[in-house]
Order: C-alpha cells, then sequence, then structure tokens
C-alpha cells in the first residue's frame, strides 16, 4: 500500500495531527489512507475473532471435565461476540460483514498436524493465518490460550489507545476477556507441567506452535506496521510488540521447565 512511495504533505500532516491527539468518530470524513488502513485492520480482527470461535467449538464437546466444557464454552462466546463487535465497527464503515461470514470458508482448517505454512494466506479471507491450523489436542488448546491469546491481549493493548474512538471503546471489553483466556492457559500450562509424560507433549507441541505464533507478529521489518503507528491505530511496532511478548513467555516458561524455542523471521518454509 505504501511501498516505495514518498507520503504527500497532507498525509504527513495527518500524521503530525494524529501525534497531537487527533482522533476519529464513525460519521467523521476521513482522509484514504486512514480509512483504508483501519478497515483493513478491523477485517484482520474480526476474521480472526470469528475464525478462532469455529476452531475452539469442538473443544466444548471433548473439553476433559464438564467445569472445563463450560469455560471452553465461555471462551468460544466470548470470540464470537468480539466478532460481532468488530464486525458491526465495519458494517457503520460500509463494508458487508454478514455477506463476507456468509461467502467465506472462515471455517477451513488444515487437515495437516506437522505443516508450517509461514506467512501465507490459503483463503480469500483477512484471518492471522494461525487460524488455518487446527486444534488437533487439548494440549493444543491450551497452548493456544497460553500463546495466542497473550500475543493477542499483546496487540490489543495498542488498540487501548486508538486514534479510531469507536475501536477504542469496543476494545475495551475485548481485552479483559482474552485477559481471562490468556490466564485458563496459564492455569493448565502450570498443571501439565507436573507430569513428565504431560510435560514432554508440552514441550513437543509447544515446539509445533510457537513460530506459528511467531509468525503472527509479522516481520520485525514490516513498512505496513510503520504506517499504522503513523496512523495511530497502533502503538508499537512489530518488533516491539513481539519482543515484549517474548520476555513474558519466557518467564513463565522458566517457571515450569519449559524450553522456549528458537525462532528466525528469516528461515521460513517455501
Amino acid at each position: 500500500m505504501t511501498k516505495n512511495r514518498e507520503f504527500t504533505p497532507e498525509e504527513n500532516q495527518l500524521f503530525e495531527d494524529i501525534k497531537n491527539g487527533k482522533t476519529f468518530d464513525k460519521d467523521d470524513d476521513m482522509p484514504e489512507l486512514y480509512r483504508k488502513s483501519l478497515i483493513h485492520l478491523l477485517w484482520m480482527q474480526g476474521d480472526s475473532e470469528y475464525s478462532g470461535a469455529l476452531g475452539y467449538m469442538p473443544w466444548i464437546e471433548k473439553a476433559p471435565t464438564l467445569q472445563e466444557k463450560v469455560l471452553v464454552a465461555q471462551i468460544v462466546k466470548d470470540e464470537m461476540r468480539h466478532a460481532s463487535v468488530i464486525y458491526r465497527l465495519l458494517k457503520d464503515l460500509g463494508q458487508g460483514p454478514q455477506e463476507h461470514v456468509e461467502n467465506t470458508e472462515l471455517g477451513y482448517k488444515l487437515e495437516e498436524d506437522e505443516v508450517n505454512i509461514g506467512f501465507k494466506r490459503l483463503k480469500d479471507d483477512y484471518r492471522v493465518n494461525i487460524f488455518y491450523y487446527n486444534i488437533k489436542y487439548w494440549t493444543d488448546f491450551i497452548l493456544f490460550n497460553f500463546l495466542m491469546d497473550r500475543a493477542a491481549g499483546h496487540q490489543l493493548q495498542d488498540t487501548l489507545n486508538s486514534s479510531y474512538l469507536p475501536w477504542k471503546k469496543g476494545i475495551e471489553g475485548i481485552y479483559k476477556e482474552e485477559i481471562m483466556h490468556l490466564t485458563h492457559g496459564d492455569k493448565w500450562v502450570k498443571i501439565l507441567s507436573q507430569d513428565p509424560k504431560d510435560k514432554e507433549f508440552l514441550q513437543e507441541r509447544l515446539n509445533l506452535w510457537w513460530p506459528r505464533v511467531m509468525n503472527v507478529f509479522g516481520s520485525a521489518k514490516g513498512r505496513a506496521n510503520d504506517l499504522y503507528v503513523k496512523l495511530g491505530l497502533k502503538k508499537r511496532t512489530n518488533a516491539e510488540v513481539r519482543d515484549a511478548f517474548v520476555t513474558e513467555i519466557q518467564k513463565l516458561c522458566d517457571e515450569v521447565g519449559l524450553v522456549v524455542p528458537e525462532y528466525d523471521e528469516n528461515v521460513q518454509p517455501k
């Protein structure tokens, strides 16, 4: 969108105005660059929330206890509500989320268990591509809470200060619920780490999911994220958010004796 071009004087003035506190509401006139970037980010979040809920749904039945079935059902409800909040924002901006959901394969999941698709997109939707992977085991579900919900929490923190006021307001409740989800993951990581056999399998699955989750942050060299920061739609760069996430995960893994795998964003499957 902005690669290999200079920003216009009007766009640079927009960046400066936003830096000085300018915000937008749903009925405000928006510069095209701002509107296009906002809509792109909202579609990414809406489709990710919706696809995530569909991926969690089978675990309502497969969760190990009645109490866990209730908790998983609550998480599914939360994620679907998050999607509805974001899709409502998109509708207010003239988009068609209902038609999109009806005509897009947001429930698609890869059948292969150990595949890694890197940064690739597989379908005509906007989801973060970790939601193409299938949650095969209860351990995977827990790691999704432990890793992905924490990664989402770090990214949503930036939106709590969004220059788009309806998104900022909508994210407040979403952020609180994501914190509950990752707390569920933290609890179960500690439980699974107590039994040597469970812990060994947990480490195996952590090794599998780690590069997938790290890819969620995109490239540390990505220019699009720098634009979102200039527009006040994000607060930190990809590298800054990722570093904060890794620091937190490293501390938690050290506490239970798990090893955080190595990751190199330049080494991706072809």
